[in-house]
């Protein structure tokens, strides 16, 4: 999938292990208990396990035909089990929320969950992230239950992780 905003391209891929480092150094930027590129590749080799990968593509800025660097924006980690799936996680850099590219990830995760014929998706997000519930409540999520202090943060008290689903 390509989406477009108002500054960049946004291009998502089937997250592989060999972009481990890379889903490493962005998972750092976004939670305080971050997961390494073993912890990753460990996840990403489990059975039904999938991840996608949202980047802007190197372009040729200097009109030579010479591509930069991709740059990566941000990951998703998703396990499925019969017709049930959940994100295990997802994660946007800094430079590139409030962009489109949580909703890209997630469009393309839920396109590829309903060829794979499951119906039901689970996730897991801290209560004080209000434009991640308000991404997921867009794409159709319900809060169905909460599990108290789920996330721990380096300064300041713990917090509550909602429980959604979408059907």
């Amino acid at each position: 999938m390509t989406a477009q905003d108002d500054t960049a391209q946004v291009d998502v891929i089937a997250l592989t292990p060999a972009f481990a480092p890379v889903a490493a150094a962005l998972h750092q930027t976004g939670f305080d208990e971050c997961w390494d590129e073993n912890a990753l590749c460990d996840l990403l080799a489990l059975p039904g396990a999938f991840g996608l990968l949202a980047f802007t593509p190197g372009l040729d800025q200097q009109g030579d035909g010479v591509l930069g660097d991709d740059i990566p924006l941000g990951f998703v980690l998703v396990q499925t089990v019969l017709d049930e799936a959940e994100i295990n996680t997802i994660v946007v850099g800094p430079q590139a929320r409030r962009r489109g590219v949580g909703q890209a990830l997630m469009e393309n995760v839920l396109l590829y969950l309903q060829k794979q014929g499951v119906n039901r998706l689970l996730l897991e997000v801290a209560c004080d992230n209000e434009a991640a519930i308000a991404l997921y409540r867009k794409l159709g999520f319900a809060e169905i239950g909460r599990r108290r202090e789920y996330y721990r943060r380096k300064a300041g008290p713990r917090v509550d992780a909602l429980v959604m689903e979408r059907l």
